[in-house]
């Protein structure tokens, strides 16, 4: 028999032995604990519930409920503040953020042609935003328009204006500046009135209309 078996069946018999001395006194133990378990558990009485406990706790839950609908009911809401001056007199002015503007479709392109027409295609947009009116007075307001086109072509902006969506006042040709904004100041309006206003703008044969925007004039001062 060689070394290696011998160590072997020596560590084997080892375990075993530890195995069953392990098995023996813990299995005493476990059987010692167990039957105490057992006589404390047949020993130990469950507790009594009294009878009604469960049924007196729903009643005081349903009292309590009843009591915060009751206090409920009882509350009174004050609206006079609707009938208040200060109240009345509240405006709301709304600001809308116009159109979006779309930049050139190639910024790298020469200015004055366009990429998507090919090597020396002319094709011209144009684009207008109509802007938040700005100086409000009681009979008078500055409109303004940003305008954005592909050439260097002449443009000139029309603003239309009125006290519905169907507008009928204008004002004159404008042209519009090198940074492409063009100003009017409209006069002669009602105070404390909406208006609404569009800009158009106008590039040799090509024509923008901007988003319609509204502004409500400043309520005449009395003196």
């Amino acid at each position: 028999m060689s070394k290696k078996v011998k160590i072997f069946a020596i560590v084997v018999g080892v375990i075993a032995v530890l195995i069953l001395a392990f098995t023996y006194l813990g299995g005493n133990s476990m059987s010692t604990n167990s039957i105490t378990a057992g006589v404390s558990s047949n020993v130990t009485s469950a507790p009594v519930v009294p009878t009604g406990v469960g049924a007196t706790n729903n009643d005081s839950s349903t009292s309590t409920f009843t009591a915060l609908l009751s206090s409920i009911n009882g509350i009174t809401l004050d609206t006079s503040i609707f009938s208040n001056p200060g109240y009345k007199a509240l405006r709301d002015y709304p600001l809308s953020l116009g159109t979006a503007v779309i930049g050139r479709q190639n910024p790298f392109a020469p200015l004055g042609s366009d990429s998507s027409g090919g090597s020396g295609s002319t094709a011209a947009t144009i684009q207008v935003q109509t802007l938040a009116p700005g100086k409000i007075l009681s009979t008078s307001a500055e409109l303004g328009a940003l305008v954005t086109t592909t050439n260097t072509s002449p443009t000139t902006v029309v603003f239309q204006y009125g006290i519905n969506d169907t507008l009928g006042s204008s004002s004159g040709v404008i042209k519009v500046t090198k940074n492409g904004t063009a100003l009017f100041t409209a006069t002669g309006l009602l105070p404390a009135t909406t208006y609404y206003v569009e800009a158009v703008a106008v590039q040799g044969s090509s024509t923008a209309t901007g988003t319609i925007m509204s502004f409500t004039t400043a309520a005449q001062q009395k003196r």
